[in-house]
């Protein structure tokens, strides 16, 4: 019984570990939000709009731009060979930038689409089970 025990331990231990990681993550993603301050401009536009799902459409929009500066601006650095015609190297992360926020905009109002639709349906299947039952 002392090794299966050793090794539930040793399991145990190592998944602690990769959810304080996870968690240590998650920290310094909200820190560096909070610090941005795109949490504090959700939450106000929440507030003075009276509406939550404002708030959340802002943040989702908020989070996509900043997530799709660097990854269009790395994408288009690996993917210079297509840009010849740009002769300034900085110039290809320029653009890849902007490319790169209007993706991340595109793709947070998509999810914001997609989230109301399926909160929509939601509540119209949960009316008529109200309904019936």
């Amino acid at each position: 019984m002392g090794i299966p025990a050793l090794i539930a331990m040793l399991v145990m231990i190592v998944l602690i570990g990769v959810g304080i990681g996870i968690g240590l993550f998650a920290c310094a993603i909200a820190a560096g939000l909070a610090m941005l301050g795109v949490v504090s401009s959700s939450v106000a536009l929440g507030v003075f709009t009276k509406r939550p799902a404002t708030a959340v459409r802002a943040l989702l929009l908020q989070c996509g731009i900043l997530a799709g500066i660097p990854a269009g601006a790395v994408t288009a650095w690996v993917g210079r060979t297509v840009l010849e015609k740009v002769d300034e190297s900085w110039m290809i992360a320029v653009y890849g930038g902007i490319g790169g926020a209007f993706a991340g905009a595109v793709l947070a109002l998509m999810l914001d689409f997609i989230f109301r639709r399926t909160h929509a349906w939601v509540e119209q299947r949960l009316k008529q089970k109200t309904l019936v039952g």
